[in-house]
């Protein structure tokens, strides 16, 4: 999945389930095991204030950590 400032927002406006459905997509398609990230434990209030705030720039660079290119710092 491509994810964009855009694509960003219209996740966030998803119901809980629907959002935390998603993220598990996400978790799997970057190769990350979703059971070692405990997401129905996750506020999706706070995590949808935390994420309203984010940059294009913001969200190109976690995508980059995600894919392993490092990020802005050039770290992994």
């Amino acid at each position: 999945m491509k994810l964009d400032k855009k694509s960003l927002d219209r996740l966030l406006a998803l119901n809980d389930e629907q959002l935390r459905s998603v993220l598990r997509g996400l978790l799997k398609e970057y190769g990350i095991d979703p059971t070692a990230v405990p997401l129905e434990q996750f506020d999706m209030g706070k995590l949808r204030m935390a994420l309203s705030g984010a940059t294009e720039d913001d969200v190109q660079r976690f995508m980059a950590m995600l894919s392993g290119n490092g990020g802005a710092n050039g770290r992994k």
